[in-house]
């Protein structure tokens, strides 16, 4: 899935730019907190954002890392309702931040601008649905499909770099930290990926698959 600023052409950049204001966000800063009433929508320039919930036990669970191209905060713009999840800076942040009001009238008076919107999150509701059907697999299983997701989101068809920590593929995939450092040593030595600091290189997305089985 193409990202968000992706989707649209120069002159829908040039009016979001005119319309918002650019502001930079120091690492670890909370953007947002789950379960505030703030409308303003994001689009990220630079850098990570992790997004957070809270669980039924009180525990923090990984919903998503967003990069540069990604919106941010479009639900609580449209519908009003408070925020579903804790937004937070991995690293330096640079991002657009509009209104919640300008960003409507933005979407009103050019159709590609919501339609874009729209195909954003009609997929995210789709990594959603997959990662409830994937609680019930084992780390392998769970593992394999975030980054064969991950992959395709960022339009990877068979080789390319993922900027993600353990610890947060560990939370997306719901599963520990030491259940993932046993899978992706196994994918490492199958040849499938390699791993740095806050990155993982995927060699050959096909083979991901059968270790989604």
């Amino acid at each position: 899935m193409d990202r968000f600023w992706g989707l649209l052409t120069s002159s829908e950049h040039e009016v979001l730019t005119a319309t918002g204001v650019e502001r930079d966000y120091p690492s670890g800063s909370v953007i947002c907190h789950e379960g505030e009433v703030t409308r303003h929508v994001l689009v990220v320039r630079r850098g990570l954002l992790r997004v957070t919930a809270t669980t039924a036990n009180g525990s923090e669970k990984v919903l998503a890392v967003r990069g540069a191209g990604d919106i941010v905060g479009e639900r609580s713009a449209v519908d009003g309702r408070p925020r579903s999840a804790t937004v937070r800076a991995l690293g330096a942040v640079r991002a657009l931040v509009l209104s919640a009001g300008s960003f409507a009238s933005l979407c009103q008076r050019y159709p590609r601008i919501a339609w874009s919107v729209l195909i954003v999150v009609v997929a995210r509701q789709r990594d959603t649905d997959r990662q409830r059907m994937q609680i019930s697999g084992t780390a392998t299983q769970r593992v394999a499909a975030v980054l064969i997701d991950m992959a395709l989101e960022r339009g990877i068809a068979d080789q390319g770099a993922i900027a993600l920590s353990q610890e947060d593929l560990a939370g997306i995939a719901g599963t520990s930290r030491e259940s993932l450092v046993r899978v992706l040593r196994v994918l490492r030595e199958e040849g499938i990926i390699s791993t740095g600091r806050r990155k993982i290189d995927i060699h050959e997305v096909r083979r991901l698959y059968d270790f989604t089985n």
